[in-house]
This record gives structure tokens, sequence and C-alpha cells, in this order.
């Protein structure tokens, strides 16, 4: 492990924003996702590898994802529910095709 490893940014359990800091030579990241410090005892060390992992699976990250998940779920469902339902415009709209424009006659 080298020494003089960088802390990543964070965000804490109150949801604010800390940015990265390097540590000095011979100190490491050590913490938990939430609280990050400088310090000389490598058994506290967090790697730059678990610091992106606390940052790839943040609760906020994973309710963006879900929360896109259904949106898009529920616009093609509503998307595939018009072009069944009978009342609906898409519906009416693929069973009962316009004519063809036909020519303007003088």
């Amino acid at each position: 492990v080298a020494g003089g490893e960088d802390c990543l940014w964070y965000v804490d359990r109150n949801g604010s924003w800390h940015p990265g800091f390097d540590c000095e030579f011979f100190t490491f990241c050590c913490g938990t996702c939430y609280q990050r410090y400088c310090c000389r005892d490598p058994l506290r060390l967090l790697t730059e590898r678990q610091q992106r992992h606390c940052l790839a699976f943040s609760p906020k990250t994973i309710a963006g994802i879900a929360s896109a998940v259904v949106l898009f779920i529920a616009i093609v469902t509503t998307i595939v529910c018009c072009f069944m339902c009978s009342c609906c415009y898409l519906y009416q709209r693929r069973q009962h095709p316009r004519p063809p424009l036909q020519g303007a006659e003088l």
C-alpha cells in the first residue's frame, strides 16, 4: 500500500457533500463511506476501490436508478395500453386509418 493515498469526495449521512482531499506522506485515507479522514493505521485504510463502491451504491444513486426504471415502465405500459384500449385515440387511429389523400381536382 502506498502512502499519500487520496480520499475521494463523499456525501455524509446528512446528505452534505465533502470534496476530496490528499493525505500527507505515509498517511492513508481512513474511515467509512460517510466520514473520511487521514490516519497512519493501515488497518483502517479505505482503498480507492472501496471509496468508489460507496459512490456507486449510495442510496441516492439507487433511488435515482429505481425512479428512472419505474418511469420508463410506466411510459411503455401507458403506450401499450393506449394501443389496446378502445377509448384511446391511438387505438381508434389504428382501427380506422384515414383514406389516402386524393389530388385536388380543378
